[in-house]
């Protein structure tokens, strides 16, 4: 019996030992043989291409759920995630990466330039597809070109050419991605799995990055009913009806927004989706709309979005003509508004468009004000909007000076008796206000006092109407009624009791609201107000004191003229200005040049739209009323010879010219130089355009040569003869910076054009970070940063070092990256705000890639500034 035993061990052992030598043979990645093939084919798909590709589609599936759409402008067609999440998917992009790179190095059987293990292909797929979601886009098409060329025939060829298109437009290289599209539609056969949907979509999507809206149309119409996954496919279609819309296809727009309705998108997209039916509509009868709109109001769901719903119907009231209704609409907009800020400036931005458009300017100011607090940086009017609301604000400024004087004016004619009885009005109106105000509050309180739970907004939910106030449309109507009924049509802004004083510069009954302005500046003691004699102490009594008003108001005229004529483009309330200022004076401050100022409104309206005036107030009635009055000044000059303007505007360019060559040599540190020049225009050419900045560079120069008494001289001169100016602005800062010093004169500025000598170049770069001295842990920072490298950039080895730029900064240097884009890359990486370099990318600390030339430069010159400027205008600007 113990043979049998010994012969099944021996038959054992020998099985083992034969399995073993056949994986050993079978572990050969030289050996086409069938076992070879297999083991390394099994081995390659189950061991790390599944587990990474796994990986890749959950990190794609994570940047497509937290994806937010901006509804402002046309949906995506692909979402491919912000910068933050590539930054926060970078680490799982990673070991992607790495298993895929695994994967090819032990797996591959490169065998006589033919790739035996069909999986391959797809270990290369994975890693360029986590290049991409990582924005390492050169990267990414470096790795979809490899397997385009090197996987022919292969069943990733096809779909690399795609994905290399899109890289490409990612790259705004769409040369490239065109040529690859090419490529794939010109396939006699293409894969029975393959996407036309995706190919469709992609050409839209260049399509649309090339300007082309009709072309994208035509391929988002194929793309739709070929999509393979449903979010795509509602994706495409509501980019579709965004493009009608665009394109001013009202009619198709509006039927392709309710296929999205009826496809089950997601909540804010189906939402949307209702909301462009009604902004889309231009023509017919809009009050189905308007009755889905308020079916919609009565829903809590979209208690978030109650702003946009008055949004959208007060854009059907401006599509009707009815103005009055539409700002209603937009007011009330702006008051429900909750969480969505965007909508919020969208809101007040409609609201002083039609003010502004309606030369309601107080109005106007208001709104663009508060648009631009809540406007994003990026937004396509955001530099308008600024613009309007600084200019209508020294608009208002002039228009509340005017109607300050005018009203202080008016009251200084009223005998005892009246200006007695007119100030009593005012406190009675005052106190009735208080009054109302006191009575509102305690109704408030009352209510939430006997409603605790409706105290606070109630929280979206699937039922039926809100039950709080402010969300109630209906509630809303009624008390904006009620508003409209006492108070009129008023703008939603602080001091909202104060009339609209927009558009007209004599504004009747005036003194109220100025008296009302000047009660509401003496609110810290409780009581002043009801004091008559708080209402007199501005009264001009005395001649000089009219003297003062006359001249504060003619300045007021002038130059609110001036905002309308040269900012505003608005010559008819321009020519009022200067007219009720002639009229106004015989000869204040101004009067010659308002009377120029209406020779020059009149003579471009003569010359652009053959303005006749029946009357004879044209140019030449302003051009005989200057050479009458005063034939020896400079416009007098100007009407004699109109050609003297282009003239002076040369000369203009030529003394500008002429002072930059003067300031580079102060920038220089020639003093001495810059003193004698700008004594000699001082001297010579009192007419020169700059000499304000003459005077000002002389006295910086005087400064830099550390004459303490000479520096403060020249400023107060500078002061004295050039007031309400920029520079005079500027030498009252330095002489009170003077007094809280020792005196130390300020050293040059640097302008923001320095480039040194640094030169342009694509191949290798470092990336270098500048950290003061005191108070850094150089080998913490390197350690971090080392971290940080190995987490994301694991595949790309470089060196950090660090040695001492001056005595107060430090440089820590990663060298080297192959290439620009490569550095590039890395610095977009770094600055990102990873939550592991807290403390050293968000304390501003400069940082840069930066060329071995360019480094040398800099480690010499010390000049991190001027090497920044080099930075930002030649590698971040021409991104």
């Amino acid at each position: 019996m113990p043979t049998p035993v010994l012969r099944n061990t021996t038959y054992r052992g020998f099985g083992l030992s034969l399995l073993t030598v056949l994986l050993f043979a079978g572990c050969s990645q030289q050996n086409d043989a069938f076992l070879n093939r297999t083991f390394h084919k099994l081995t390659a798909r189950d061991n790390g291409w599944f587990n990474a590709n796994e990986k890749l589609k959950e990190a794609v599936a994570t940047i497509e759920d937290t994806h937010v759409d901006n509804y402002d402008e046309v949906v995506p067609l692909f979402v491919y995630g912000t910068e933050e999440e590539a930054r926060r998917v970078a680490p799982d992009m990673e070991k992607c990466i790495d298993k895929c790179s695994l994967v090819i190095e032990r797996h591959s059987m490169n065998i006589e330039g033919k790739e035996k293990n069909s999986w391959i292909d797809d270990a290369w797929f994975v890693i360029a597809k986590s290049q991409f979601y990582k924005r390492n886009y050169y990267e990414a098409e470096r790795g979809f070109t490899y397997i385009s060329r090197r996987f022919k025939g292969e069943n990733r060829q096809i779909e690399s050419l795609v994905w290399l298109a899109r890289t490409a437009i990612q790259l705004d290289q769409y040369g490239k991605a065109q040529s690859a599209l090419d490529q794939v539609t010109n396939e006699k056969k293409l894969p029975k799995k393959f996407d036309h949907g995706e190919l469709s979509a992609v050409f839209a999507e260049l399509a649309l990055k090339r300007g082309k809206v009709d072309d994208a149309i035509v391929h988002l119409e194929a793309a739709i009913p070929n999509a393979e996954r449903k979010k795509d496919r509602v994706r495409w279609a509501f980019a579709l009806a965004q493009l009608y819309q665009l394109k001013g296809q009202e009619e198709d727009a509006i039927r392709q927004f309710a296929v999205v309705e009826k496809m089950n998108p997601p909540y804010e997209m189906a939402f949307h989706a209702q909301i462009f039916q009604a902004l889309a509509f231009n023509r017919g009868d809009s009050k189905e709309l308007r009755k889905k709109l308020n079916r919609m109001l009565r829903d809590d769901k979209h208690i978030d979005h109650f702003d946009m719903l008055h949004y959208a119907i007060a854009d059907l009231d401006l599509k009707d003509r009815d103005d009055s209704a539409a700002i209603s609409q937009l007011m009330i907009s702006a008051q429900v508004s909750t969480t969505d800020q965007k909508q919020k400036a969208k809101s007040f931005l409609k609201l002083a468009d039609l003010y502004f458009d309606d030369r309601a300017y107080a109005g106007a100011q208001q709104y663009y004000d508060s648009t631009q607090m809540l406007m994003a940086e990026d937004h396509t009017r955001i530099d308008e909007v600024k613009t309007r609301a600084r200019v209508l604000g020294e608009l208002v400024e002039q228009l509340a000076i005017i109607a300050t004087e005018d009203s202080l004016q008016a009251l200084a004619s009223l005998d005892e008796k009246d200006l007695e009885k007119k100030i009593r009005s005012i406190i009675r109106e005052r106190e009735l206000d208080e009054a109302a105000k006191e009575q509102a509050e305690a109704e408030a309180r009352e209510l939430a006092d006997s409603n605790p739970v409706q105290s606070k907004p109630p929280t979206p939910s699937g039922g039926g109407r809100g039950t709080w106030y402010f969300y109630d449309p209906q509630q809303i109507g009624r008390g904006m009624t009620n508003f409209k009924r006492k108070w009129g049509n008023r703008p939603l802004e602080d001091q909202w009791r104060r009339k609209d004083k927009s558009g007209s510069i004599l504004a009747e009954e005036i003194e109220e609201e100025i008296l009302e302005e000047s009660a509401a500046k003496g609110e810290k003691k409780e009581d002043e107000w009801k004091d008559p004699a708080f209402y007199m102490k501005d009264i001009p009594k005395d001649d000089i004191a009219l003297e003062a008003s006359n001249s504060r108001l003619c300045g007021a005229l002038y130059t609110s003229g001036m905002i309308y004529k040269e900012q505003l483009k608005d010559p008819d309330n321009a020519i009022e200005s200067f007219e009720v200022l002639n009229n106004r004076f015989d000869e204040c401050r101004y009067t010659p040049e308002s009377f120029y100022q209406l020779y020059r409104i009149y003579l471009e309206k003569e010359e652009t739209t053959n303005y006749f005036s029946p009357d004879g107030s044209g140019s030449q009635m302003y051009a005989n009323v200057i050479l009458d009055r005063w034939p020896d000044s400079e416009f007098a000059r100007l009407v004699r010879d109109p050609n003297i303007l282009q003239a002076d505007e040369a000369r203009k360019a030529q003394e500008e010219l002429a002072y930059k060559e003067v300031y580079d040599r102060y920038r220089q540190y020639m003093y001495g130089s810059v003193i004698v020049s700008c004594n000699g225009v001082i001297e010579n050419e009192p007419r020169n355009h700059f000499l304000a900045k003459y005077h000002m560079l002389r006295a910086m120069a005087i400064g830099g040569m550390r004459d303490n008494s000479g520096f403060r001289a020249a400023l107060a001169e500078v002061r004295s003869k050039f007031p309400g100016t920029d520079e005079d602005r500027a030498a009252g800062e330095l002489l009170a910076a003077l007094d809280r010093t020792t005196g130390a004169p300020p050293t040059p500025p640097r302008d923001a054009g320095t480039k040194g000598n640094y030169t342009q170049g694509q191949g290798q770069h470092y990336f270098a970070l500048i950290v003061p001295n005191s108070g850094t842990d150089m080998n913490a920072i390197k350690s971090t940063i080392s971290s940080f490298n190995q987490a994301n950039i694991a595949s790309t080895p470089v060196e950090i070092t660090s040695s001492f730029l001056d005595p107060q900064h430090q440089v820590v240097l990663l060298s080297f990256f192959e290439s620009k884009a490569k550095a590039m890359e890395y610095y977009a990486l770094f600055s990102r705000g990873n939550e592991n370099l807290v403390g050293i990318n968000d304390q501003g600390y400069p940082a840069f890639a930066i060329s071995p030339d360019n480094y040398s430069q800099l480690y010499k010159s010390k000049d991190v500034g001027g090497y920044t400027t080099f930075f930002t205008e030649n590698y971040l600007d021409r991104q």
